[in-house]
């Protein structure tokens, strides 16, 4: 009897046993993975958005007795141009204002539209006045938020560069000798 007992016991463990094993599941789904990119440009080779080195517009060391003066910008990765190359066509490249955009006290040349002026660095009374073109005849004056042309394009990447004149100089001994700066405010939009 302890047989019998012992193999109806046995039978039930393997009925259990194999029981369980049929009632296993197996349960699947998904991870969903995402990326948003936007449009981005690349400004002289770089990606970075901010404090961005467009150039140097450097009229030069001159007698202060000037009449005329001109230059071209020289470009932060050399040449006379800043470069621009865009995942989209629709951006747009703009100046959009300088930081001495007030006259001072005493100005020399004559000031364009907008008015800009170089500012004497040891002498924040007195000024140059500039104007910035898009072209070497200076036939263009540039606007503050006026989108500038393209000078060039090579390989899908856009070429600008910028022309300042300074009219009605000194021509006279009263004009303040000195350093005179002003900062160009370019944006990138797209």
């Amino acid at each position: 009897m302890n047989r019998k007992l012992l193999l109806i016991c046995t039978g039930t463990l393997l009925v259990a046993t194999t029981a369980h094993q049929a009632l296993a599941v197996t349960s699947s789904g998904t991870v969903g993975a995402t990326l948003t990119l936007t449009n981005g440009c690349l400004i002289n080779g770089s990606p970075t958005q901010n404090g961005i080195n467009f150039g140097t517009l450097d009229f030069g060391t001159h007698p202060a007795t000037f009449s005329t003066l001109t230059t071209q910008l020289t470009g932060a990765s050399g040449g006379n141009t800043f470069t621009i190359q865009c995942t989209t066509a629709s951006y747009s490249v703009a100046i959009t204002g300088n930081t001495n955009s007030t006259a001072p006290g005493t100005v020399v040349g004559t000031p364009g539209t907008p008015a800009r002026y170089l500012i004497n660095t040891s002498n924040a009374a007195q000024g140059v006045a500039y104007s910035l073109y898009t072209d070497s005849g200076f036939n263009t004056e540039i606007t503050n938020n006026t989108a500038l042309p393209i000078a060039s394009t090579a390989g899908g990447v856009d070429s600008y560069t910028l022309y300042g004149r300074i009219t009605g100089g000194g021509n006279s001994v009263t004009v303040v000798p000195g350093t005179y700066t002003d900062t160009i405010n370019v944006s990138v939009t797209y």
